[in-house]
């Protein structure tokens, strides 16, 4: 008969450890959104799929434990047990993550479950030697914690609580210090290799006092130093460091962002400036008007016509150069256009515009800017590599939504299904400072429930924006 106590613990064990792998699956989504730039699609139904892995989990203990009805509990049995679970498990975590990807979702899926089995390996690794420094850290330990009693008994839950935890702590500094306040960041590449080679070396550090021969280091010695080095140093190492190692890249990445940034905003502002100086201009011609219609009045009486038209004239002129060049239907976009074709001007690239967004977009300016300074930067960017650089912005409009497409020549054919991948690729040479901005583009029309597309040919790109009309 089944000891009470040993069922609550085993009961515990089972439970724990189903909660710790779905919030390790859901960590895994969470940083490769938040560092990895990939692109993601959590619904609340998908989230609550991963309950799923607590039914998996207690129907696989059920079928295999009624295929040993009459076994006693061995190493052997215990294997076969974790191993068929662990096997349905990641089936599942598979078909968790192709449908929680938008781009790319088999590539996706296989990524996400070898990342989440070496973060479970990782984090597991951790738990179990902290817990064998704590029970004493010696051979005999070892043999009881690791053999005698695999994955049952007090010990191992011990090791799967202080996984669990540490698991939700990665969790909730992910999920409320990044992904909850939109906080991307594309962690580079040479970050991400030293990740990797640090994962895997604190994965392999168990095995190596197995490598000294008996007559040099005891078996006792052995795991005695292996369990204090990881329940004291590691856990310094082994967790505050790859925190530290993504915050500190993500930060770097955000301090690259904004200096590149820099001269736009500058360049925002003087343009403000000058708007607010345009429209000082345009009170006082309105002040000076009626004097001038007098004038012109004045004149017809007397019969001097060609003097009224000369000032009639002059007055067109003022208006003319008052009035806005380009007109959109919206005033924030009407400045960024504004600010853009100058600089389209000055690079010799010809621009049209056509159509417009009666009403406006309803869109924070800070918004309108991530969207539409990024895509004109992008396109001014890649037109001015042309022989005939051309850019147009045309506007259509549909029942429910206004569709703005930016059309740019190119050099050469642009890789889309790439760049719509959204995880930091750019063609420049800058690759630092660059392959941001398509990807706020795409986060600021999504916040919106808006769509981004890419087309591309051979001599041009094309960005269509579709934006919900304000009802």
């Amino acid at each position: 008969m089944t000891d009470p106590d040993n069922l609550l613990i085993d009961i515990l064990s089972s439970v724990f450890s189903n909660l710790c792998f779905i919030i390790s699956l859901l960590l895994v989504i969470l940083v490769a959104a938040c560092f990895l730039g990939r692109y993601i699609f959590l619904t609340r139904k998908l989230i609550l799929s991963t309950l799923s892995a607590l039914v998996i989990s207690i129907a696989g203990s059920l079928i295999l434990s009624a295929l040993f009805p009459s076994e006693e509990y061995n190493v052997d049995t215990a294997y076969l047990v974790n191993y068929a679970i662990n096997g349905i498990m990641y089936v599942f975590a598979f078909f968790f993550y192709f449908f929680a990807y938008k781009e790319k979702r088999f590539l996706r899926a296989v990524e996400s479950v070898i990342c989440l089995y070496v973060f479970s390996l990782y984090i597991s690794t951790f738990s179990q030697l902290t817990v064998l420094y704590l029970a004493g850290g010696t051979a005999e330990d070892f043999e009881k914690i690791f053999f005698d009693n695999l994955a049952t008994g007090p010990y191992w839950l011990a090791i799967i609580l202080l996984t669990f935890i540490l698991t939700l702590a990665l969790f909730l500094i992910v999920y409320f210090g990044f992904y909850r306040g939109k906080k991307y960041y594309v962690v580079g590449i040479p970050y991400r290799i030293l990740f990797v080679i640090w994962t895997l070396m604190f994965i392999v550090i168990p095995f190596y006092p197995a490598a000294f021969p008996p007559e040099l280091l005891s078996l006792d010695r052995r795991y005695h130093a292996l369990s204090i080095m990881y329940a004291v140093g590691i856990i310094t190492l082994g967790l505050i460091v790859p925190v530290f190692v993504l915050v500190f890249s993500a930060e770097r990445t955000l301090q690259a962002r904004n200096k590149y940034q820099e001269s736009y905003l500058a360049a925002e502002l003087e343009y403000m400036n000058q708007y607010k100086k345009q429209q000082t201009e345009t009170r006082a011609f309105r002040h000076d008007i009626k004097n001038n219609l007098a004038i012109t009045s004045m004149m017809l009486e007397k019969g001097d016509l060609d003097g009224a038209r000369t000032h009639i004239s002059d007055m067109l002129g003022n208006v003319s150069s008052l009035s806005p060049q380009f007109v959109t239907g919206d005033d924030m976009l009407d400045i960024i256009v504004s600010m853009k074709a100058d600089r389209m001007e000055e690079t010799g690239i010809a621009f049209t515009l056509d159509g417009v967004v009666d009403g406006g977009l309803k869109i924070r300016p800070m918004d309108m800017c991530s969207i539409f300074a990024n895509a004109l930067d992008n396109a001014i960017e890649a037109a001015s590599s042309c022989k005939s650089p051309s850019i147009s912005l045309n506007i259509r409009r549909t029942d429910r939504f206004f569709i703005i497409k930016i059309t740019n020549s190119t050099s050469v054919k642009v890789d889309t299904d790439k760049l719509m991948a959204s995880s930091g690729y750019t063609s420049k040479k800058d690759k630092e400072h660059h392959g941001f901005g398509l990807m706020n583009i795409r986060r600021s029309v999504e916040d919106y429930n808006g769509v981004l597309k890419a087309e591309s040919t051979d001599d041009t790109f094309t960005l269509s924006i579709m934006m919900p009309r304000p009802e």
